[in-house]
């Protein structure tokens, strides 16, 4: 109906006691038929029907209905302090916007113990000056402890600026300090290509030292939270597509296509992938407690001897029960009830391991190979229970899959990154 239209006018007349439809009219142009206003107002009176309503209810006024301000309306907001908040248009090209540009410009212990000398100080010179009266008391202020250290509790940077939280897990705080990586006692072998000029330069420019390499590892373990992370990435073939790169059987146009793909990122999120990262602190904080081992934030690793690959696990682990004791834990979230219903899981005698075949393998052995490490506890979480299996590194099976990754990169991924910069 068009808003300059009359509202119709409509009848229906229905059995007292069968509520069979007897006659029925509309004043709109189908009326003389069975017009779709005629189907709605049927429908409206069988719900008032339902609901036991003996006569139409009055409209409810928007203003009368309760607030709904408090009801998040989308997933992945989080609390977080004021000045980490970044202000800009909801469709902007670039990461350009307003941030907070606060910083701790007094590089000195807080409070300043100069200054509180001189409180006591002045509390015995009469006549007492103002600032006497200020400082008074000072130093029975209760310190909370804030981002630019400790502050007095209730100031706004004791709540704009709370200390930086750890997720380190630590069940053994005697352990040694985790090695940096990666480690430099496993080396890959180099093929050689053909580059033109510009393929030459572009390998260059990816080459790390292992100082370096070992800094960049430090300095990006938020990962996604960092943007360092995603630069580094990008340009580079990393753990989670190896798979991908090597065992694809589609054409070269596929592969180029596919090559585009992994490039540019894909912001799809599956049920699972969107769980996982909801889920993913309380899984590894629960694999700590069942296995009783430390578990370490991982960032970006590039080895030196393969700059154009790259793997970001999931955590660093210590286990004192182990040899060697250094390892990593990559996990996986299902929304299946059941480890046997998972397709990354096969069950043989009531024992649960990943499959060679599937790609979250090679993501593993693609993991231990750039890290050096030698094994990894692959966690998988369900809706019912928390599987955890070792992976030891296979040499033979990181030597085949390397050959594939040069191949793929030296011949499809590298052009197509190129060519899109």
């Amino acid at each position: 109906m068009k808003k300059s239209e009359e509202p119709h006018k409509l009848e229906i007349s229905l059995e007292a006691e069968s509520a069979n439809l007897k006659a029925f009219c509309c004043s709109c142009a189908a009326g003389k038929g069975f017009c779709n206003h005629i189907v709605a107002i049927l429908y409206q009176t069988a719900h008032y029907s339902q609901l036991g309503l003996q006569a139409v209810p009055p409209p409810l006024a928007c203003t009368s209905a309760l607030q709904r301000w408090h009801r998040p309306r989308t997933e992945g907001i989080h609390p977080e302090p004021v000045s980490e908040l970044v202000v800009q248009k909801p469709k902007t090209v670039g990461k350009d916007g307003l941030r907070s540009t606060l910083y701790k410009a007094y590089t000195g212990p807080l409070p300043d113990p100069y200054m509180m000398a001189s409180g006591s100080k002045l509390s015995q010179v009469q006549p007492q000056p103002l600032m006497a009266v200020v400082l008074d008391g000072v130093s029975e202020m209760e310190l909370t402890p804030s981002k630019f250290g400790s502050v007095p509790r209730g100031s706004p940077m004791s709540y704009h600026c709370p200390p930086k939280k750890s997720s380190d897990l630590l069940l053994h705080h005697m352990a040694p300090e985790f090695p940096s990586l990666p480690l430099m006692q496993h080396t890959f072998p180099r093929l050689h290509f053909v580059l033109t000029l510009h393929q030459l330069m572009h390998l260059q420019s990816l080459q790390v030292s292992p100082q370096l390499s070992s800094e960049i590892a430090k300095e990006t373990q938020q990962q996604s939270k960092c943007p360092a992370w995603t630069q580094l990435r990008r340009p580079r073939l990393t753990a989670s597509r190896f798979w991908d790169a090597c065992c694809s059987r589609a054409c070269r146009a596929e592969l180029e296509s596919a090559a585009i793909q992994m490039i540019r990122g894909s912001t799809k999120q599956t049920a699972a992938m969107k769980r996982g990262l909801l889920v993913e602190p309380e899984v590894l904080a629960n694999y700590a407690e069942l296995l009783r081992v430390n578990v370490l934030p991982a960032g970006f690793i590039i080895h030196p001897d393969a700059p154009h690959l790259g793997a970001s696990p999931d955590g660093r682990v210590y286990d004192p029960s182990e040899s060697p004791p250094f390892g990593l834990v990559e996990v996986k979230s299902s929304t299946k009830p059941e480890p046997s219903q998972v397709a990354h899981l096969k069950v043989q005698e009531g024992h649960t391991s990943p499959r060679r075949s599937h790609k979250y393998y090679w993501q593993v052995q693609g993991q231990l190979a750039i890290t050096g490490l030698t094994w990894c506890d692959f966690v998988t979480d369900t809706q019912s229970t928390l599987t955890v299996e070792r992976i030891w590194r296979d040499d033979s099976f990181i030597a085949e899959m390397k050959e594939k990754l040069d191949v793929y990169y030296y011949g499809t991924y590298m052009n197509a990154y190129l060519e899109l910069h």
